[in-house]
């Protein structure tokens, strides 16, 4: 289990070992309108119909600002320890 994972509030992380797999599917859009035609129309459906037997829960969150931590292999020296 990845220790990230254990502080995260109102989250069981009991599960069973067939089942303890995460992933991070990131959509990006050009402006909002290209996201709220990605949800209103018939593509998110047939996305939805895909992941619902394999998730078991799934969250969406608005992504202001993307910080670089790695470029081109190598850990950038304002994010080395």
């Amino acid at each position: 289990m990845n220790k990230r994972l254990w502080d995260t509030p109102n989250v069981a992380h009991d599960n069973p070992h067939d089942q303890r797999f995460h992933a991070s599917p990131i959509l990006g859009f050009t402006d909002t309108a290209a996201r709220d035609a990605f949800y209103t129309g018939n593509v998110i459906q047939g996305l939805s119909d895909q992941l619902a037997p394999l998730v078991s829960a799934i969250h969406a969150y608005d992504v202001a600002t993307t910080l670089t931590y790695v470029k081109n292999g190598d850990i950038l020296p304002h994010y080395e320890e």
